[in-house]
């Protein structure tokens, strides 16, 4: 029996996609001191705003492929998902790579050029690390699976796993705190045994669990103010030391896992009753099927800001990063749509 659609994913996807747009965008300037108030506190504001797509998206993975009604095995995830996200990455990788490297301007591969195109290419754009993340869980959901399938044994990992590997190595970034607990989270890293499992699990688990209207309450104060903390803390931090670190508002950080879950659960109670058949529900869907692709090819857009001086700073930040993060979506829109009409690049590329 199908399953059938689940349109609030549709709606929290194409809104993960903005949020990565919006972080993306306010970065053009995000290294740019002085780091005050204004504007670029503006920039805080918006980077905060959009953090809580990356664990959404993990959310929506984990939902969907941990789901005893959809067959996943070994034999599909390397012969049909791995394949799919290699094709995508050098195919994408190669051509940022043309553009970073040198290469487009200088129309040789002598003086370090070569080497730079090879490396960029096998390194990937910043934000493609988001594919072998995911490929990596992929490969791992046929082991996740039982877990996933006992809520006792889900509900001992995610708590485990939030205070082991998000809480404690948190507790490091406190000054007053990591003195005394360096012995502790110097030594205790489960990191690469949980890590992003974290968000895979919890997408399942908080997806199918029938939560009151209580506990959606509670939820949603934990990501709110976890938010306002991380905020508070990244603001402080940047503005008095003057460096644009990112450490205090990382993925892996205590608070990021409540800010991406009060998201998901947002967006499945708040759409769970969605009428599909609107006009804005329609192009909301196939939005939605083109987030991968977008995803990949968002940055172009980026790049030509860059090279022709746009900033989001250059007047009201409250204006500008708006408009340019909807104008890169636009042209991500655009690539993909015009690619999704060639059907062998369709099928491997986006």
């Amino acid at each position: 029996m199908e399953k059938k659609r689940e349109y609030y994913l549709d709606i929290a996807k194409v809104a993960s996609m903005i949020g990565v747009i919006v972080v993306h965008t306010g970065a053009i300037s995000w290294y740019e001191a002085p780091f005050g108030v204004y504007p670029w506190g503006v920039l805080n504001i918006f980077d905060m705003l959009g953090r809580f797509s990356v664990p959404v998206f993990l959310m929506i993975s984990g939902y969907l492929f941990l789901n005893p009604q959809r067959q996943v095995n070994s034999s599909d995830i390397f012969k049909r998902y791995i394949p799919r996200l290699l094709c995508a990455f050098f195919f994408w990788s190669f051509l940022y790579a043309l553009i970073t490297s040198g290469f487009m301007t200088s129309r040789s591969l002598a003086g370090g050029v070569g080497e730079k195109l090879l490396h960029d290419t096998s390194a990937g754009r910043y934000h493609m690390w988001y594919i072998f993340t995911i490929a990596g869980l992929y490969i791992i959901t046929p082991a996740l699976r039982p877990v996933a399938a006992d809520r006792k044994a889900m509900r001992y990992f995610l708590l485990t796993s939030f205070i082991l590997t998000y809480l404690i190595p948190t507790l490091q970034l406190i000054p007053i705190v990591s003195k005394y607990t360096f012995w502790l989270t110097g030594r205790f890293d489960l990191s690469h045994i949980s890590g992003y499992v974290l968000y895979y699990l919890a997408g399942y688990y908080f997806g199918t669990e029938d939560l009151s209207p209580k506990q959606r309450k509670k939820i949603y104060a934990l990501g709110i103010g976890s938010a306002l903390i991380m905020f508070v803390v990244v603001s402080v931090m940047i503005i008095s030391q003057q460096y644009p670190a990112h450490t205090y508002h990382e993925y892996t950080n205590a608070g990021m896992p409540l800010f991406g879950l009060s998201a998901f659960v947002f967006f499945r109670y708040r759409f769970k009753d969605v009428d599909p058949d609107t006009k804005l529900m329609r192009a909301i869907i196939q939005l939605s099927k083109m987030n991968l692709g977008m995803y990949l090819v968002h940055d172009f857009g980026l790049i030509a800001f860059r090279k022709i001086g746009l900033k989001p700073v250059m007047v009201a930040p409250f204006i500008m990063l708006p408009i340019m993060a909807l104008a890169d979506y636009a042209i991500s829109f655009c690539i993909v749509f015009v690619i999704s009409h060639i059907p062998v690049l369709k099928k491997w590329i986006i």
